[in-house]
């Protein structure tokens, strides 16, 4: 009985903080701040950080989120009206414009983490606990922790939890950072961790800014318009490769005719090439040395291969070469495929990195080794 009690009062004293916030938030008319974002994916060495000015305007009425709202970053600004989503790229002076901003940089705003921390506020106490205020310069901060799940999955630990510090004199979020591991939606088992500082908040400003309209500055353009790049053909014969292992080894494609051959192009930095390294480790051994599997990267320098190989534990070899390559073997973004029968002709090439690519590759690899 005692531990249903405890159970109980946990969870008040969570509902009650998390309760607290969101009347907070939606009892605003508007708010500016600023959002100190910094994020990590687990291939990568550092955190790539961004300060986001924000402006929310609260709309009840409206029927997407509920309000309105710009934010600007460093490279980036967004600007959502209720009718369309307006991204100006601040760098080459363009835009792009969507109809929703669900998808978008909607979860970047106070209206995303009020819906949000609402939902929260009747779940269980092993999902949602309260710990113990934290501390930040003599001056007391509530802390909420949401375990979403935290599980063991493939041999993997697979987990999603989002920490929440409210400054305990206005309820607003001070703190957010969210933890995850787990597959995204084409395989990739990948890590992530965003966080959030939020600081310089104005609430209810009298002179605030008309965001019913999201406008398109005059100098800003569409971007251009990319044509398709045309892959090798099936049935073309290998154009000739010169590529350096990472010892600085020439290694010449020639060498290795009586051999299947798949080239990955690839580049560090890429979700979905993390996905084809973890794709090309189990086709690695799968077929052994049946099958001659070469990652190519026409851009990055050895070290940072050398770190990405060792991060995500990838077995098969890798090679540095010049960009120029991509004259030779035409591709359209990373990663990208050219899988050559034991004669050095294309069988078939593959861009990106999808959910049936393993199985594809596995079918071409079986058909032509018989």
């Amino acid at each position: 009985m005692l531990y249903f009690l405890l159970l109980a009062g946990m969870c008040s004293v969570h509902a009650q903080i998390l309760e607290q916030s969101v009347q907070k938030i939606k009892s605003l008319q508007n708010v500016s701040y600023t959002d100190v974002v910094s994020t990590k994916f687990s291939f990568e060495e550092g955190f790539v950080v961004d300060t986001l000015n924000s402006q929310v305007l609260f709309v009840p009425e409206e029927g997407n989120i509920a309000g309105y709202y710009y934010i600007k970053g460093r490279d980036h600004s967004y600007a959502f009206d209720g009718n369309k989503m307006v991204n100006l790229n601040l760098k080459d002076s363009t835009y792009q414009v969507q109809k929703e901003s669900v998808n978008g940089q909607y979860t970047r705003s106070l209206l995303y983490w009020a819906s949000e921390l609402e939902k929260l506020i009747d779940q269980p106490a092993n999902k949602v606990v309260q710990l113990p205020d934290t501390l930040l310069n003599n001056r007391a901060y509530a802390h909420i922790k949401v375990t979403d799940f935290d599980s063991i999955a493939n041999n993997e630990h697979v987990y999603e939890i989002t920490d929440f510090v409210f400054d305990k004199k206005n309820q607003l979020p001070f703190l957010i950072s969210r933890r995850f591991k787990g597959l995204a939606s084409d395989g990739t088992f990948f890590g992530l961790i965003e966080n959030h500082a939020y600081d310089q908040y104005q609430l209810d400003q009298k002179n605030f800014p008309d965001l019913s309209v999201a406008s398109i500055p005059d100098h800003f353009k569409p971007p251009a318009k990319r044509l398709p790049v045309e892959y090798l053909p099936n049935g073309t014969p290998s154009p000739p490769l010169n590529v350096h292992d990472l010892t600085g080894k020439e290694l010449q494609l020639t060498t290795l005719k009586g051999k299947v051959v798949l080239l990955n192009f690839s580049l560090i930095g890429c979700p979905h090439c993390v996905g084809a390294a973890q794709m090309l480790n189990r086709l690695y051994d799968r077929y052994n040395d049946k099958v001659v599997i070469l990652n190519i990267y026409p851009i990055d320098q050895v070290e940072a291969i050398a770190k990405f190989d060792k991060r995500e534990k990838v077995k098969t070899a890798s090679f540095t070469t010049e960009k120029s390559v991509l004259k030779d073997f035409p591709i359209d973004g990373y990663p990208s495929f050219y899988l050559l029968d034991k004669g050095g002709v294309v069988i078939q090439s593959y861009k990106g990195f999808f959910n049936d690519m393993e199985s594809q590759i596995v079918a071409q690899i079986d058909s032509i080794s018989k």
